[in-house]
């Protein structure tokens, strides 16, 4: 009974609300029933795919950029998009959801530690010692997290806009625009493709959970004084589901608007305090220096293959944003009312990069000033498996006012976790409507916020996480096809205008 009254709604669509459910559980219950063999496999299957799709991924990434970039000159670009039950964001407000949806937390996990992970890796076959190893350690952090990654975002954003342009009630997933027809073979195509646009933003959603939330957790502990332990972090985790969940209930210019810009808000006031008490100097000239470098090296990082760093790092990152790339694609459609295309595709680029580049300009220094200064020994650290929440933490313990930094920082990280998650709810919830032009319905997006919840605690209770990445990098393997399709059904419709 309850059953049928659940996917009673004529708006809905069952299967997208079921498939998300078993493919939740059939993913926690492989991984858990035995950890160990299981990433061991994952780790298998991960390593050989990227080796042989290594320049697949590649090419096609920097293509894609060049591709978006003709789309902008083309009368196609200057196509306004009009969704009727969407509000019109200013540019600010735009800006702020797009950019901590695409991002979350992962960027406090990733910026003021990844330089070091750059050095300890070898770029090029550089020796630690080599003269250019600062130079491509601070530069490539802004490759992995700028420009190309963006795109990756947008590519969808716009074969999802052209879409609902054509016609408004279009199912929004790859299956809904890619294939049309009632036949069984293609019912059973479009399935397939739902299913590939599901479970991306599931393994997305995990491994944003898994980098993030040690980050919230090991801060939180400590201004606590409370050892961080599983039960805390379950706690901690609550906390925040609470806090999502209330944003997506409340839509878009009631939750995730709101909790977006304060996000920012509080992100620029963290920056700019931690620039002036920081190296000013030191992290504004290698700024300027590390921008200079990865846009003159820019073409030789697109194009470094046949490398283990190249395999382990921007093949990596390549992957992670296509598969991140539904859900965020399908969100920044769902915000861009009123907008034009072109404004779509520059905006997602330039804004969510340069966004993306001041948290590595300002945390990224801070850190490299100590390892220069031979106050703490970052890359060191990291060979020792000391997380970046760690890391995050003594660095700011060097600045006057640390343990108010550490605060701020584990609140504003809580905040760019609950901005993802609520963004993802509300994508996931928009997806199994049957029609683009309808707002997802309040219970459905509490529903898909409570399960994405579900699987990362499944996951941490046994430290599975590896697995997930895992996943998430393979399950962008089969969006390789996708975004060929999607690529060509969006010239299609540019030749057309």
């Amino acid at each position: 009974m309850i059953q049928r009254n659940l996917f009673k709604n004529n708006n809905w669509n069952p299967t997208l609300i079921i498939i998300p459910i078993l493919l939740s559980f059939l993913i926690s219950l492989y991984v858990l029933i035995d950890v160990d063999k299981s990433t061991e496999t994952l780790r298998f299957l991960y390593a050989s795919a990227s080796l042989k799709l290594e320049d697949v991924y590649e090419l096609g990434a920097f293509g894609v950029i060049i591709f978006l970039l003709i789309l902008c000159v083309l009368p196609v670009g200057s196509k306004k998009i009009t969704l009727s039950e969407r509000p019109v964001f200013k540019n600010l407000s735009w800006g702020a959801m797009m950019f901590v949806a695409g991002m979350g937390a992962s960027i406090l996990w990733a910026s003021p530690v990844e330089w070091a992970q750059t050095m300890n890796s070898k770029p090029f076959g550089l020796d630690p010692s080599s003269s250019n190893i600062i130079s491509y350690s601070q530069s490539y952090p802004l490759f992995h997290w700028g420009f190309v990654g963006w795109a990756l975002y947008a590519l969808p954003g716009v074969a999802f806009t052209l879409a609902v342009i054509h016609n408004p009630k279009v199912q929004l997933s790859f299956g809904g625009i890619l294939i049309n027809g009632k036949s069984p073979l293609k019912v059973l195509l479009r399935n397939i493709f739902d299913i590939v646009f599901i479970l991306a933003i599931l393994a997305g959603a995990g491994v944003g959970m898994g980098v993030s939330f040690p980050v919230i957790a090991e801060m939180t502990s400590y201004l606590l004084g409370i050892e961080n332990s599983f039960s805390f972090q379950i706690f901690i985790l609550l906390i925040c589901l609470s806090i999502f969940g209330t944003s997506v209930y409340k839509g878009l210019e009631g939750g995730i608007k709101r909790l977006s810009n304060l996000n920012v808000l509080l992100v620029l006031i963290m920056l700019l305090v931690i620039l002036l008490l920081g190296p000013t100097k030191y992290i504004l000239n290698n700024a300027i220096e590390s921008t200079s470098f990865m846009l003159i090296k820019y073409v030789d990082m697109s194009f470094f293959s046949e490398s283990s760093f190249a395999q382990s790092w921007t093949v990596f990152y390549w992957a992670w944003w296509m598969a991140l790339a539904p859900f965020v694609g399908t969100f920044i459609l769902q915000i861009s009312n009123g907008k034009s295309i072109r404004q779509m595709i520059l905006g997602t680029i330039f804004i969510g990069s340069f966004a993306t580049f001041i948290h590595f300009y300002v945390l990224g220094g801070l850190t490299l000033n100590l390892y220069e200064r031979g106050i703490m020994d970052i890359p060191e650290m990291v060979s020792d498996g000391i997380p970046s929440g760690r890391i995050a933490l003594e660095a700011l313990l060097t600045l006057p006012g640390g343990y108010f930094l550490i605060f701020i920082y584990a609140f504003i990280a809580t905040i760019f976790l609950c901005t993802t998650y609520d963004s993802c709810s509300y994508v996931l919830a928009s997806t199994a409507m049957k029609h683009a032009s309808q707002k997802p319905s309040k219970p459905l997006r509490v529903l898909f916020a409570t399960l994405l919840v579900i699987q990362p605690i499944l996951i941490m209770s046994l430290e599975g996480i590896d697995s997930i990445k895992y996943i998430l990098v393979l399950s962008s393997i089969p969006l390789i096809f996708i975004y060929i399709l999607m690529i060509f059904y969006i010239s299609q419709s540019a030749l057309k205008n």
